[in-house]
């Protein structure tokens, strides 16, 4: 039923409710504008207001700028992924480019708000695509940090690209809540709550692992479909910071966007713990391309993914703006500068190869005047003259490359091109604080940021009990980012201990907010070489045989040594392919790497995934 009509009774209930005794509960219409004028007229900090029972449709946000609670009668069982849809608001918001959810909450520093045991969906609703959050909260001061948590809510088909939204210095939880029949592309939460307007101040701290100034997403069911890497999963950007622990994860992708638009940094850090995840289909794990994680004690099942990747889109694309692209003479990034491929500071970047394309297209670039030595220039940038257009060099034979690029960038005949190379790129993964970035257009430099290691421990699928770590993604150039150096799998983080569980909030008392501590140094490890030999593997099954197609580059040995799950099963010429009859049906489970003959130069391992 809709319910219309002016102020209802407000009711006394004489109780100490947060920091204010006395506080109290007023119940509302369920109206938009009946909450917005209790809010506005009648309630003061600690307050609550209440809407009843029943289907309300929405077409105004609520503005909230007091610390009070907003509680509808919806209850969840977010174990089981059911939800008792009793308080209903309707999606008919009115779309614009602004922050037009159903509750805008713009929190006074070190203030308190809570939305709980409401549905919002979008059944009976608008089908045009809104941004910015249904619900969203944000600190009013930048430089400052508040507190919110959004509870017991049942969040379903709605046309809103993100369901729950924070920003500016926004900390606390999103627990006990459903999320499920998501639109495509939609339904996405966003985690934009680093301290100042562009995410500087968090990368030059470190991230404060297991500490209280993270947004907390914990014992929530979502559900994600179609193979679709937005529904019901969690990006960041503009430092943001966020822990995963203890959900119900159904196909759902858990990532950051990088620092590339604009002017903002990209996700700072996250924490990925103790959930449950259930996949129906063959993946990586989306991942990070800034900042650093904590990925462990997480449970799989169904489709095992091949990893959570770790990667970074500056190295493969141009974006312009602020931070242009990592193509070896960017400002931003730590560049070779020297022939022998090392950096000295105060020197420029090392030009190793010019000239001119006698052809080209979005992936080949043929200048038939070379005559390279075969992939000489893997992980190299080359970059067009005339405009910065950039990609990153994947193979090349003696006069032709071939390349990457996040988009595709058409060469041709005539193009003038460079080639350069980066050590590491700005804000990369599992690097951390580093010098302080400020203002709106600042002078490129490196900010040398420290080594801050990812770290991936105790992830298993079941049934089998193989690992799930972190990997490399192949876009990723292998000197900037090498495993146990910048990475480290089945490594527990030296001296690190999860945050208080359940949340502080969760059981109705602040969360403390100490000085966060610096993020402990692991222990000496020697560095490890980097993978010189890039390895492709791709999957078919032929007459019911599931069969593993090897393709790899950038190994100098007349012979290779195939491993299969740890163990040679060939040594075959260096030709650059092999194919492995694995003489199974049916769902199975494979890792492979190629080394250069007797020796321990080797690619990354592999993983692949036959389906049942």
């Amino acid at each position: 039923m809709k319910r219309t009509g002016t102020l209802l009774l407000a009711l006394f209930l004489g109780v100490c409710f947060g920091s204010r005794c006395g506080a109290t509960v007023y119940s509302s219409d369920g109206s938009a504008q009946n909450v917005q004028y209790v809010h506005d007229n009648l309630s003061h900090d600690g307050d609550t207001i209440t809407l009843p029972a029943g289907t309300f449709s929405w077409t105004t946000r609520v503005n909230v700028t007091k610390a009070i609670t907003i509680k509808g009668q919806t209850t969840v069982d977010s174990d089981h992924g059911t939800a008792n849809d009793q308080t209903i608001l309707v999606d008919n918001l009115v779309r614009h480019g602004g922050r037009e959810g159903f509750i805008n909450s713009v929190v006074q520093p070190g203030k308190f708000v809570r939305v709980t045991g409401i549905t919002f969906t979008g059944v009976g609703g608008l089908t045009t695509t809104m941004s910015n959050g249904a619900v969203i909260f944000a600190c009013a001061s930048t430089g400052n940090t508040a507190q919110a948590r959004v509870d017991h809510c049942h969040f379903t088909a709605m046309y809103q690209l993100n369901y729950v939204a924070v920003y500016n210095g926004m900390y606390g939880v999103m627990d006990h809540c459903l999320l499920n029949n998501i639109p495509s592309q939609m339904g996405q939460q966003r985690v934009y709550n680093g301290i100042d307007s562009y995410g500087d101040q968090e990368f030059a701290q470190s991230a404060g692992y297991g500490g209280p100034n993270f947004w907390f997403f914990e014992d929530n069911y979502c559900v994600a479909q179609n193979g679709d890497y937005v529904q019901g999963g969690v990006d960041a950007l503009n430092g943001g910071k966020f822990v995963v622990r203890h959900c119900h994860l159904f196909d759902v992708q858990i990532l950051n966007h990088g620092t590339e638009y604009d002017r903002a940094r990209g996700g700072r850090a996250q924490e990925i713990y103790n959930n449950d995840y259930h996949w129906t289909y063959s993946t990586a794990l989306d991942g990070i391309r800034t900042g650093s994680v904590l990925f462990h004690d997480n449970t799989f099942d169904g489709v095992i993914p091949q990893g959570f990747s770790l990667t970074n889109y500056r190295t493969f694309w141009n974006f312009g703006g602020t931070w242009g692209g990592a193509d070896g003479t960017s400002g931003w990034d730590y560049n070779v500068t020297e022939a022998d491929g090392t950096h000295v500071d105060g020197h420029p970047p090392y030009l190793f190869e010019s000239g001119t394309l006698t052809s080209g297209n979005s992936t080949t670039l043929t200048d038939t005047s070379k005559n390279w030595t075969p992939n000489r220039w893997v992980g190299y940038a080359v970059k067009r003259v005339s405009d910065k257009a950039m990609a990153q060099i994947q193979s090349n034979t003696n006069n032709t490359l071939t390349v990457l690029s996040w988009q595709p960038v058409t060469w041709g005949a005539g193009n003038q091109y460079q080639i350069h190379k980066i050590l590491l790129a700005l804000d990369q993964p599992c690097r951390g604080a580093g010098i302080l970035v400020s203002g709106s257009n600042p002078t490129p430099f490196w900010p040398n940021p420290a080594l801050e290691p990812c770290y991936s421990w105790n992830n298993i699928y079941s049934p089998g009990g193989a690992h799930v770590n972190l990997i490399r993604f192949w876009t990723m150039p292998p000197q900037a980012l090498i495993e146990g150096r910048d990475y480290f799998n089945d490594t527990p983080m030296p001296g690190y201990t999860p945050y208080v569980y359940p949340h502080p909030l969760v059981n109705g008392s602040p969360a403390p907010t100490p000085t966060p501590t610096a993020t402990p140094t692991p222990a000496a490890t020697p560095t490890a070489t980097p993978a010189p030999i890039d390895l492709i593997a791709q999957i078919q099954r032929i007459g019911g045989i599931n069969i593993t197609h090897l393709k790899w580059r950038g190994a100098a040995s007349a012979n290779i040594d195939v491993y299969r799950n740890g163990v040679v099963i060939a040594t075959t010429p260096n030709d650059q392919l092999y194919d492995d009859s694995t003489g199974t049906s049916g769902q199975a489970r494979f890792t492979y790497k190629v080394c250069e003959a007797g020796t321990r130069t080797c690619s990354d391992m592999m993983a692949v995934n036959f389906p049942p």
